[in-house]
């Protein structure tokens, strides 16, 4: 490896330590507090069960409650989707000059699948932002199989929310999440990626990636660090100007879902059919974009609001995974809304298998 692939690979790693240590581990330990009733600030919870700047009340009305939630969902998804931009840059940055990667994105089936989700875990990220950094990094010459891998893997095998959803929820809950990411990983993506046409595996057509060059002054140091940072820039540019008008609109729909069924409205569907209840709630889970660990923020308060196991295992299995902003971002590398549009209704059945399967287990628990 020469200088240049090393200087890349260090900003790399810089970008995801400060990643992790200033918003993933800090923003998750939060968000497990809040879960375990051990938050220092409870009188800021409300229907996110979560830190709220505003407080939505019953009093308010549904423009009133739409606004607050949607500044409350804005704040709390803000800081994570700024460092998947930041990560994105890096790793197109990286990319482009260190061709054995580039050879490990092209990897097919369930061995591309498998290690796409590898280098999604440590991302800790939704599936949205997943899916920025996943596009970027496989902009080039990436396989349909390791870029659905990298977003499943940041969104469903976040090693920090597993282990707090044991000390939340039944066992079969969590039983139910890793089988739900097992088929989704190894089985669906392979599958569904087979339905790509030939051409994903072409660039991505992109004048802002054609300047991004794989050459590097060699007269000095500083040189060499001055294009990686322009490179950076590009990429974190282009990303920027594809992310935040989807987030804002997916947040935006986000509040005005929580408007119109609040807290007291959910308790009442709590009489309905246990099985009803888990079409219902993988329906809109799969529709939802939350932040990362929101799942199980939402999946404590269908707890505390009476509903089943079964109800719960829908929820953190499809809400963290593929959905309808997702759907949109990859459309261009999955050649056309047919594949997307299948993995999100693939999430929707299987979520509610998950959602069966915690039902059943629960008897022997």
């Amino acid at each position: 490896m020469n200088k240049e692939n090393i200087i890349k690979l260090i900003i790399l790693i810089s970008f995801l330590v400060l990643f992790l240590q200033g918003s993933r581990f800090r923003s998750e330990g939060k968000k497990v507090a809040c879960s375990e009733g051990k938050c220092d600030k409870p009188h800021d919870h409300g229907q996110l069960n979560y830190h709220e700047r505003f407080t939505v009340t019953l009093d308010d009305n549904i423009g009133m409650a739409t606004l607050k939630g949607f500044e409350n969902f804005w704040e709390a998804n803000g800081t994570g989707m700024t460092f998947a931009i930041i990560i994105g840059g890096a790793g197109l940055s990286l990319l482009l000059s260190w061709k054995k990667f580039e050879q490990v994105l092209a990897f097919k089936g369930i061995k591309g699948a498998a290690v796409g989700s590898l280098f999604g875990m440590p991302l800790n990220m939704c599936a949205n932002c997943s899916a920025v950094a996943s596009l970027t990094m496989t902009s080039k010459s990436g396989s349909s199989e390791t870029t659905l891998g990298i977003i499943l893997g940041g969104a469903l095998l976040n090693i920090i929310g597993i282990v707090t959803m044991f000390g939340l929820f039944s066992p079969a809950v969590v039983i139910s999440r890793l089988v739900f990411s097992a088929i989704m990983i190894l089985v669906i993506v392979p599958w569904v990626s087979k339905m790509v046409f030939k051409q994903e595996t072409a660039p991505l057509q992109s004048q802002v990636f054609d300047k991004i060059s794989c050459y590097f002054p060699e007269q000095s140091f500083v040189q060499t660090i001055i294009k990686s940072f322009e490179d950076w820039l590009l990429a974190v540019g282009n990303m920027a100007y594809k992310l935040i008008p989807l987030m804002l609109i997916g947040t935006l729909v986000i509040a005005i879902f929580r408007a119109f069924f609040p807290n007291e409205l959910l308790h009442q569907i709590t009489s309905y059919n246990s099985y009803i209840i888990i079409v219902i709630v993988a329906f809109f889970g799969t529709l939802l974009s939350v932040p990362v660990l929101f799942e199980i923020l939402l999946g404590t308060m269908l707890y505390q609001l009476g509903f089943s196991t079964g109800a719960i295992a829908a929820v953190v299995c499809t809400v963290p995974s593929f959905g309808l902003f997702t759907l949109v971002l990859t459309k261009e590398k999955l050649g056309g809304f047919k594949v997307p549009i299948i993995l999100t209704t693939l999430t929707f059945i299987l979520g509610i298998g998950a959602g069966i399967l915690a039902e059943f287990l629960t008897k022997f628990m």
